[in-house]
């Protein structure tokens, strides 16, 4: 029997591969095989002697699997995960290899045949029985947006969280990983609290804190006036520097309004101007202890100085503590800092200061906590106004209550809960001075609850199910809770209509929270996490960081200002939500005619005619080199060694994210690539030859013949993600880039051209494929022969994201359906969602006979 969920989940991929190349035509079914042991002895034994044994017997077992002990009752459920390779391999055509001697077609088809047989009387046999629910906490994506509609602000909590498991190209929302150990419960309690001292504020009218700062036009000797903040050169005591707030407390909405300009030398139309808030001045380490405040995109001149408002929560900015300096106490100190965001990718080639766009801040002014409603909104959405305070205040208590647990819970409070916490509520009424503080600590103990902290899966169904499929839908599609509309809809019964689904999801899609959802989706799905902690070669990619110029910090990246990487981090993103918003189809992950980008990111992929900071579909054409996912940069970097590209990372993204593969591991035993290739190495120049030598060692061939073909079409994308067709020879040192020796960036590129002389080798033949000579043919070839294949790992991973759990042998149908309904429609994304909403392995979540 097999044990896991993830060899479940193999072997549905398995089974629907099978079904999806019989249904297309590319594998029929060959000469009728009997079923069962029967079948197995006068047909399948035969093939295996013929064609498997001799490297998969008692004498050798490559990739560990041995096929001469199988029995033929696959109905048994036994031998199930090697039954499912063989189908796996036979469905694929990699095996036998290419150099051995290969069986008929109807021979292959006949055997994949009976195999799919056996594996679907298993499933429906074993669909029958009974399935225990899944129970999972939330992950810290979801407790952060989950209290932040809970609470009704935004309270940066998921800081004080252990970070939360992960695996490469898998979710981390399912069981398996969503647990709660004691130290996570101590952090929930501290969060608990600290949430409900913010959302319920103290009686009285609170002390307003006021700090207000401005600058002239003045224009100093050395260049830039007081007012002016460039992206470079800035001085102290100017608007650069920002403003020390005089007071502030300790919670509470603040606001700062900013009158502010733009100054735009010819061919630009904005420039970004953003605010941080915290630590007045960088640390020792050279970071500045600071929170984003928000960011505004100037387009306005000095002669309509405008004023921008910007909000947020005072908890959310680190404040520097009380210190003794020089016998002397200093007091806590917390300033705001402006910031000119302009890039258009030349940060690093020290321009002119004067030639790029510049930020006018003329004034700032601090407001907290704001008073224009007292108490605030979040207060009296939980402490309301009613007569029940002073006439009955334990009715009073009891309806706040379960108001407030209603909402926590996802579903309407009990009367033996709703009397469990008031029990609570008058234990700590005894010990606290106010009604308000018993309140907070009360409903404090309410956020520490299971009910609170994880996915309600109740067994009762009825009324219950109605709102599980509510935070179904809610955290698919927002990472968050329920809203009110979700609630009255399953407080009336009629969410689990197909129509209501299709239109609540439409919704929810076009909501700005479902920006969380296609983040962390495509994050993990796609593995670009990593991206962040390549080691980027700074002398080859000299404009890949923005370095500090400064001597103390010469070289050193600049702290908290967006770069490439973050950039590319966000293309991604935005081109999986810009796919879905219009509902593309799937092969659009493969090849698209537009590109996600802002004036950055077309400058590193070398784009022209893109303006401004904003991320925004961009129209492409064929000698741009992009399009689709497998040439943006979040991806060539984070399969890249910062030096160099990897075909072997970027091998396995292929075949784990976009063809739905699993890659094992090599063996411990297995040498690295460097290791394994021996003195020969040394004549090797290109890539293509090392993994050549590689593939010699036959501890190594029997993977890398099935991973290089996929890795070496990639190799004409460097290590940064831009297309490279040409390399220096092997041994040629290169000059980093230095204004010491070049007198330009444009310089540097023309010596650079002038010593890569070796033209980039790209060409690989597919397994059981053609030859594809670069990312277009590569391109070419998955767009005409795997479409199917990589559509089928989109819905796979949706619905895996959606249901909160890894896909078994009980979905294997459902699966199905939803593969065939969605070719039929072209793949579309949009559609591919609300129909897994529709579906009844995500209305029952629990893998039952659907």
């Amino acid at each position: 029997m097999i044990q896991s969920p993830r060899e479940f989940g193999k072997l549905a991929r398995s089974i629907v591969l099978v079904v999806l190349v019989t249904a297309h035509g590319a594998v029929a079914a060959g000469p009728a095989i009997g079923s069962g042991v029967e079948g197995f002895e006068s047909a399948v034994r035969p093939f295996f002697k013929a064609h498997c044994i001799q490297c998969h017997g008692p004498d050798k077992s490559k990739g560990k699997i041995t096929l001469h002990t199988l029995g033929g009752d696959l109905a048994a459920g036994q031998e199930l995960e090697r039954w499912e390779s063989i189908l796996e391999m036979l469905a694929s055509g990699e095996m036998p290899p290419e150099d051995e001697p290969q069986p008929s077609d109807a021979d292959r088809k006949a055997v994949a045949s009976w195999i799919e047989a056996g594996l679907r009387d298993y499933v429906q046999q074993a669909s029958r029985q009974a399935a225990a629910p899944t129970t999972r906490r939330l992950t810290n994506f979801e407790y952060q947006n989950t209290m932040r509609d809970l609470l009704g602000f935004e309270l940066k909590l998921i800081d004080n969280l252990p970070e939360d498991p992960g695996k490469p190209y898998h979710f981390n929302n399912t069981a398996e990983y969503m647990l709660i150990g004691p130290e996570q419960m101590d952090r929930y309690a501290e969060n608990a609290r600290r949430a409900m001292g913010s959302a319920i504020v103290a009686p009285g009218e609170p002390q307003v804190h006021r700090t207000t700062r401005s600058w002239s036009a003045e224009s100093p000797v050395d260049g830039l006036q007081n007012d002016e903040i460039s992206v470079y050169g800035n001085r102290v005591n100017t608007a650069a520097t920002g403003m020390g707030l005089e007071g502030w407390p300790e919670t509470g909405e603040y606001r700062i309004r900013v009158k502010a300009a733009a100054i735009l030398p010819p061919g630009y139309t904005d420039v970004p101007l953003r605010l941080l808030m915290g630590y007045g001045r960088r640390t020792a380490g050279g970071v500045q202890l600071v929170e984003p405040v928000g960011t505004v995109h100037l387009r306005n001149t000095v002669d309509d100085l405008q004023t921008f408002e910007f909000r947020g929560r005072i908890e959310n900015h680190p404040v520097e503590p009380t210190k003794i300096s020089k016998g002397r106490q200093l007091p806590p100190s917390m300033a705001i800092t402006p910031q000119n965001l302009f890039d258009d990718g030349r940060l690093n080639d020290q321009l002119n200061r004067y030639s790029v766009p510049r930020v006018v801040v003329r004034s700032i002014e601090f407001e907290a906590p704001v008073t224009n409603v007292w108490p605030p909104e979040h207060h009296t959405r939980i402490l309301f106004e009613s007569s029940l305070r002073e006439n009955d205040p334990d009715a009073y208590v009891r309806e706040v209550l379960d108001r407030f647990m209603s909402r926590a819970f996802r579903r309407p409070a009990t009367a033996e809960e709703v009397g469990r916490y008031l029990k609570i509520y008058r234990i700590f009424a005894e010990e606290s001075e106010t009604f308000e503080q018993a309140m907070r600590e009360t409903l404090a103990m309410v956020l520490v609850s299971p009910k609170f902290l994880y996915h309600a899966e109740e067994a009762d169904g009825g009324a219950s199910r109605q709102y599980e499929l509510a935070s179904r839908l809610s955290y698919f599609l927002w990472g968050s809770m329920p809203d009110d509309e979700l609630f009255e809809l399953a407080s009336r019964g009629e969410l689990d209509e197909p129509a209501v689904i299709d239109a609540q999801v439409r919704r929810l899609l076009a909501d700005d929270r479902s920006k969380d959802f296609v983040d962390n989706f495509t994050t993990q799905w796609l593995s670009i996490a990593k991206l962040h902690s390549v080691v980027i070669n700074q002398q080859l990619f000299p404009r890949f960081l923005y370095t500090s110029t400064s001597r103390e910090r010469s070289g050193t990246e600049i702290p908290n200002r967006p770069t490439i990487r973050d950039y590319l981090h966000a293309e991604t993103v935005g081109f999986i939500g810009e796919l879905i918003k219009r509902n593309a189809s799937a092969s659009n992950i493969i090849d698209s005619d537009f590109a996600y980008l802002n004036e950055a990111l077309a400058a590193h992929y070398g784009i022209q005619g893109v303006s401004g900071m904003r991320l925004r579909p961009v129209p492409i054409k064929p000698e741009n080199r992009i399009g689709g996912l497998l040439t943006q940069g979040s991806v060539l970097v984070a399969n890249s060694t910062g030096s160099a590209p990897h075909p072997i990372y970027r091998a396995v993204w292929l075949r784990e994210a976009i063809l739905g593969d699993e890659v094992k591991a090599p063996p411990a035993e297995v040498p690295s690539l460097s290791d394994s290739t021996g003195d020969s190495a040394d004549k090797a120049v290109l890539i293509k030859e090392l993994l050549a030598l590689h593939r010699t060692k036959e501890s190594c061939n029997d993977c890398h013949v099935r991973l290089d073909p996929w890795g070496i079409p990639f190799e004409r994308y460097n290590a940064i993600g831009r297309f490279q067709a040409m390399v220096p020879k092997d041994g040629v040192r290169v000059q980093p880039f230095s204004l010491r020796y070049f007198e330009s960036y444009a310089a540097y590129v023309k010596y650079l051209d002038s010593i890569n002389t070796v033209e980039v080798q790209a060409d690989a033949r597919v397994p059981h494929g053609p030859n594809v000579d670069g990312m277009r043919e590569l391109k070419d070839y998955l767009l005409r022969y795997r479409t199917d294949e990589i559509s089928e790992n989109v819905i796979r991973r949706l619905l895996t994201y959606g249901i909160g759990r890894e896909l078994t042998y009980r979905d294997l149908f459902a699966v199905e359906r939803l593969v065939e309904q969605a070719k039929g429609n072209d793949y579309k994304l949009r559609d591919i969602i609300i129909a897994i909403c529709q579906s009844n392995t995500f209305r029952d979540v629990s893998p039952k006979d659907n």
